[in-house]
């Protein structure tokens, strides 16, 4: 799967929320698919996904995507450091394959 192209997939036809703490609330209430993190998300806001993930079973995916360009793929010109999935419209993004 290429992150990019899902991504762009993603942002046409799905839902999702941006950002730790939306991110950390979707997992929570079991409202998200998957987790994107990008490859400097802050190590504490990744041990708190990853905790989450353990009670959750909701999958975090670990991108090499800086947080500039997961936000920009986006649409979005600001940093985003992950983003949850909600509904994957067309993307294979959260379908588990």
């Amino acid at each position: 799967m290429d992150i990019k192209t899902e991504l762009t997939v993603l942002r046409r036809t799905g839902k999702f929320v941006m950002g730790f703490r939306q991110s950390y609330l979707a997992m929570l209430r079991r409202e998200s698919k998957a987790v994107l993190v990008a490859k400097d998300c802050p190590d504490e806001f990744r041990r708190e996904l990853s905790s989450a993930s353990r009670m959750t079973g909701v999958q975090v995916v670990e991108t090499d995507l800086s947080s500039l360009e997961l936000g920009r793929l986006l649409g979005k010109p600001f940093h985003v450091s992950t983003v949850a999935v909600l509904d994957p419209g067309t993307s294979s993004l959260g379908k588990g394959g």
